[in-house]
């Protein structure tokens, strides 16, 4: 069954203050209204955050309802299918890895043992709520205190522009200075004493001579960017062929992401078996019906390819 319990759990969330999934608990939606905070300065706008208790795990029927309607299953379909997914999550938690349910959050096992649920803060708890944000209220006290500052900067620039106005003018003084020196001095008449050694003020011209200029070029090639294909060992064989998990490495969109990938991870090519999920192509190299096993069967994969997908 290529569907998750995860994709209805999203949908009705948004539609329901409480959704159970018989056996594991409930998430619930808890509201928080708008407040002003004095502090920061800020009205915080009203939040549905996502909680989740775990003693209220009775069949309400709501997700079960959820996954005949669009999965066009029965009920005691459903209902397996339901009992299958807690138990994967159960096996998932018990390994030490978490349990992801999409954009909701995820759940954990802290230090004591016990299940935690990690929400995540998004705008998919509420659609009433979409697009609405902190806005900040400044009081009086900080909007007289930022004109303080700013008139503070203003006079700060004009003085520095009267410190630029008053050294271009001492400078400007010191090049009249300079020019009133060199006026004087070439105006002044020279005494030459033709008796002694016959000192002439005639300049003597030297004809400027060539320089050579060396210029070496140090020729060079552009350095391309080239990845590397990976050559990895490969994965066992072992629950390739048949089982109710898929072990799911990609979810790629069209031929082309195929081809590359398959030229990345040539090792895994012989493995390799595709599937087809609302249009995408689903890329997987194990099934099995132990999904421990194929937990265990990541270590064996390339590091950028351990996070796995597990459908039934």
């Amino acid at each position: 069954m290529m569907f998750s319990i995860i994709e209805h759990i999203e949908y009705l969330i948004t539609r329901h203050d409480c959704v159970v999934i018989p056996e594991w608990g409930a998430f619930i939606a808890n509201y928080s209204f708008s407040s002003y905070d004095e502090e920061q300065g800020l009205i915080r706008a009203p939040q549905r955050l996502i909680s989740f208790n775990a003693s209220v795990s009775h069949n309400d029927g709501l997700i079960s309802q959820s996954i005949m309607r669009r999965e066009g299953l029965d009920y005691p379909e459903a209902m397996r299918f339901i009992a299958d997914s807690v138990t994967a999550f159960r096996q998932q938690l018990s390994m030490g890895c978490e349990v992801s349910m999409g954009r909701l959050g995820y759940f954990k096992s802290n230090d004591s043992g016990h299940i935690e649920f990690v929400p995540f803060i998004n705008d998919e708890a509420c659609d009433s709520f979409y697009g609405l944000s902190d806005m900040e209220i400044k009081t009086v006290e900080a909007l007289e205190q930022e004109l303080v500052e700013q008139e503070n900067a203003h006079t700060a620039i004009i003085a520095e522009k009267s410190n630029l106005f008053t050294r271009k003018a001492a400078k400007i003084a010191a090049s009249v200075a300079v020019l009133i020196g060199l006026g004087v001095m070439l105006s002044t008449p020279i005494i030459v004493d033709r008796n002694h050694g016959m000192a002439s003020m005639t300049p003597e011209v030297t004809a400027p001579q060539s320089q050579k200029l060396d210029v070496t070029v140090q020729q060079g090639s552009v350095a391309q960017s080239i990845e590397m294909v990976e050559n990895y060992p490969g994965i066992s064989a072992t629950g390739n062929s048949a089982g109710k998990y898929y072990m799911v490495i990609a979810t790629l969109r069209d031929q082309q992401e195929l081809d590359a990938f398959k030229a990345k991870y040539a090792s895994l090519v012989p493995h390799m078996k595709l599937l087809s999920y609302k249009g995408y192509t689903c890329v997987y190299v194990a099934r099995s019906d132990d999904y421990g096993q194929l937990m265990d069967l990541r270590g064996e994969l390339p590091e950028r390819l351990r996070d796995v997908w597990i459908y039934n």
